[in-house]
């Protein structure tokens, strides 16, 4: 009698599905540069999401950016990881908290195309699937955008 051959047990991937930095743990003279970085090495190098790190590193930066110059100073940073579920594809969630959580963030209306500000909510709205804001606490807000990954690790640029 043949006896069936088990078949080897899966790998187990220990890769965190959320990762996140504290403002401490930035460089204080460069924080939005490092932010940057450190998002790019991870969706990149750990996750393997190649296909979508340069937009994910351009909101970043310009989420970063924005709570340093009108967030009263960039708090922290969490990468968070969705497993895809019935009828929806993994989404990778960018948050950035600040200190402000009185001031919305706001897509500037008729920005002047000479300007050189009022185009980064505007750049984060056009590359992600959605984005947004939420208080945290009675000193912080967290904004948010999210970038929809489907398999293989190719990112989709509808919006809804």
């Amino acid at each position: 009698m043949d006896v069936p051959a088990l078949s080897a047990p899966a790998l187990f991937d220990a890769t965190p599905t959320r990762v996140g930095w504290d403002a401490s743990a930035l460089d204080p003279h460069r924080p939005v540069a490092e932010a940057r970085h450190r998002s790019r090495v991870w969706v990149q190098q750990h996750w393997r999401l190649a296909e979508v790190a340069d937009s994910v590193e351009l909101a970043v930066g310009e989420l970063c950016a924005n709570a340093v110059r009108h967030g009263g100073g960039l708090a922290g940073l969490e990468l968070v990881l969705g497993a895809s579920r019935q009828f929806t594809p993994p989404v990778l969630r960018v948050l950035v908290i600040d200190h402000c959580p009185d001031q919305a963030p706001e897509l500037s209306s008729g920005t002047d195309p000479l300007s050189e500000h009022g185009r980064g909510l505007r750049l984060v709205a056009m590359l992600a699937h959605r984005w947004g804001w939420h208080r945290t606490g009675v000193d912080e807000k967290q904004v948010w955008c999210t970038f929809t990954v489907e398999n293989g690790g190719r990112a989709t640029w509808m919006r809804v």
